[in-house]
């Protein structure tokens, strides 16, 4: 089938070369005869014989092929030219979704805020029974701060000691007193602290000491140490 194609081409392009070759001649005659008779002749032969050719040329080469396997029919597939795929969003759009941004927001709990209002209390001098800024004792801190947070305590540190339920040291969490016997008697609780703070280096508290006010202290420190009696939390 291919051979018979490329005959035929050739065939073809012979003709068209001998008819090309025909029509100069003619032409030639035409200019030295000036006969108009001819000429109009040598147009008609022209327009039939070009119409012809197109025919022929055109009959041999829009032939459709005729597939008849599937691996034809792939092949042609493949062969094809593809479509161009538009995109029918501008360039200038944004297509990106922007998620929108969340503001941290500061949780704080119920003891956070109470130790923070015990914090406030910070550098204030001691005055025993003082319940204010202009002078606090141990106890009256404690008292305050939880009263921040609409809770009351008993008054004194001996009253809380007894209210308070006892819990061991490893148990400690922020907002957990600390009890202490800073007089002559070992056994009695004359002192109280709050807890700010728990880390695995150690435990710190906020209370009203006699010579240096309201101070965060470690409970580390050999003085607190051993003047303490118990751990207490309140219900």
């Amino acid at each position: 089938m291919n051979l018979f194609n490329k005959t035929n081409s050739a065939v073809m392009m012979q003709f068209i070369k001998d008819v090309m070759c025909f029509l100069s001649e003619r032409l030639c005659i035409f200019t030295l005869s000036r006969k108009r008779k001819q000429y109009l002749q040598i147009s008609k032969h022209v327009l039939i014989i070009l119409f012809t050719a197109s025919l022929i040329s055109s009959c041999g080469s829009s032939k459709p092929k005729i597939v008849t396997t599937k691996k034809e029919a792939r092949k042609l597939n493949k062969n094809q030219p593809k479509a161009p795929v538009f995109s029918t969003v501008s360039d200038k759009e944004d297509t990106q979704e922007v998620e929108p941004v969340e503001e941290e927001l500061t949780v704080t709990t119920e003891v956070d805020r109470i130790i923070e209002h015990a914090r406030g209390y910070l550098g204030t001098r001691y005055r025993y029974g003082g319940n204010d800024k202009n002078g606090v004792d141990c106890s009256g801190l404690i008292c305050n701060a939880y009263s921040s947070e609409n809770i009351q305590l008993p008054r004194t540190s001996a009253a809380l000691y007894q209210s308070a339920d006892r819990i061991k040291v490893k148990e400690v969490q922020k907002g957990d007193l600390l009890f202490f016997a800073t007089g002559r008697n070992k056994k009695k609780v004359n002192h109280v602290g709050l807890v700010t703070d728990v880390t695995p280096a150690g435990i710190e508290f906020i209370h009203s000491t006699t010579s240096r006010g309201v101070i965060i202290t470690s409970f580390n420190e050999a003085y607190w140490f051993t003047r303490f009696l118990k751990a207490g939390r309140i219900k």
